[in-house]
């Protein structure tokens, strides 16, 4: 069964560059209808102040059709650039508040180059259950 994923793309900060790049994807499924539209409100305002933060190259945000699968793939300079963005007020806000709304799973990789179609089709292998060992819904 293939599953239909809703993507939309946004730049970052960071002028792509030749070398490798860390990649970090965040594959949320809501347990509750009723969480649907705030979880994705959330997600949209990242996205919104995507092109401000450091260190990022590109944010894809991406859900099932029904919502309750929410999904980022994040494309960073370096793991530095995401572990800094990961401490920043707001999104430990959002960790805390949103935890009970669902169950979230994450996994991070090393992509050969920033590639758009390369690193969307690396995430869509790890969503779909095409990489062993890496969890998804």
């Amino acid at each position: 069964m293939t599953t239909a994923f809703v993507k939309f793309w946004k730049a970052g900060s960071a002028a792509p560059h030749a070398g490798p790049a860390h990649v970090s994807m965040n594959d949320y499924l809501i347990h509750r209808y009723r969480d649907v539209l705030p979880v994705a409100k959330v997600g949209l305002r990242f996205r919104r102040a995507w092109p401000h933060t450091t260190g990022a190259l590109g944010l894809w945000v991406a859900s099932t059709p029904d919502g309750r699968r929410q999904i980022s793939v994040s494309i960073w300079r370096a793991p530095e650039d995401l572990r800094r963005f990961v401490g920043t007020p707001a999104h430990l806000r959002v960790m805390r508040d949103f935890r009970p709304a669902g169950h979230l799973i994450t996994n991070a990789w090393t992509a050969e180059r920033f590639d758009r179609a390369l690193i969307w089709g690396q995430g869509l292998d790890r969503l779909t259950g095409r990489v062993a060992g890496v969890q998804h819904h």
